[in-house]
């Protein structure tokens, strides 16, 4: 049987890295209940795209600051983390049916993903995989993190994100997270991707040969005129620039 890419330990040593991270601002970042992603794979997956949003709410785990203060806390966050749609035989069909199937940001995902790794016998999100800039978010209110939260997981979430793609291995990240993608451009060596106009921020090949498309989130694109299905035939024609440059 072939080994789960997302066993790897870089990817766990990571993650660990970033609970104990917000474990030591614990009373900064207080008693509100957090919430943690870990990245899901679609069953049929072919290296094709992994898409990144910016963070989760309402998700499945739901801890606080306080429990990743000990290793035993941070495992087991960690393993309820990792567990969300286990159960299923393709973790990503959550979204089947789900009310934010038809949001800006998963129609985008859905038009990108039927165009760049196509296959009629199975559905799109079995060939798409999903992870998020930064893992942990508030879980009692829907926004991003932000003050604290934000700040103390950055470093070890771009750590996160490039284990992750090092271990799915991508041929296009796609990030649609807006202006969250500036403080990740040092760390994941992105510095020598091309500053676009919008919707847009950064594209082009990261030196291991990862093509990364970075641009608005599909909401914020939406209400500036670029409504799902316009922003994917751009994010489309700009993946097939990457393919003719290679």
């Amino acid at each position: 049987m072939a080994m789960n890419p997302l066993d790897s330990l870089a990817m766990t040593h990571a993650y660990d890295r970033l609970l104990e991270s917000v474990g030591r601002v614990a009373p900064e970042v207080g008693d509100g209940r957090l919430t943690s992603h870990w990245p899901l794979v679609g069953r049929n997956f072919d290296h094709g795209v992994l898409v990144v949003g910016q963070a989760v709410y309402g998700w499945l785990p739901d801890w606080t600051a306080a429990d990743a203060t000990s290793a035993a806390g941070r495992s087991a966050i960690l393993d309820d983390t990792k567990a969300a749609f286990n159960d299923l035989d393709d973790p990503m069909s959550w979204i089947s049916g789900h009310r934010v199937e038809n949001s800006p940001f998963w129609r985008t995902a859905h038009e990108v993903t039927d165009a760049l790794a196509p296959n009629p016998a199975s559905p799109w999100f079995s060939r798409v995989a999903w992870t998020n800039l930064c893992p942990i978010a508030p879980g009692a209110y829907k926004g991003n993190p932000e003050g604290m939260l934000r700040q103390v997981q950055t470093t070890a979430a771009a750590e996160f994100l490039g284990a992750t793609v090092d271990a799915l291995r991508p041929r296009i990240v796609l990030v649609l997270a807006g202006p969250f993608i500036w403080s990740f451009v040092e760390p994941l060596d992105l510095g020598a991707l091309s500053r676009c106009d919008a919707p847009f921020t950064l594209v082009g090949r990261r030196r291991d040969g990862v093509g990364w498309i970075c641009g608005m989130h599909p909401g914020g694109a939406q209400r500036r005129g670029w409504p799902a299905r316009r922003y994917a035939e751009l994010i489309i024609a700009e993946a097939a620039r990457l393919t003719v440059q290679r």
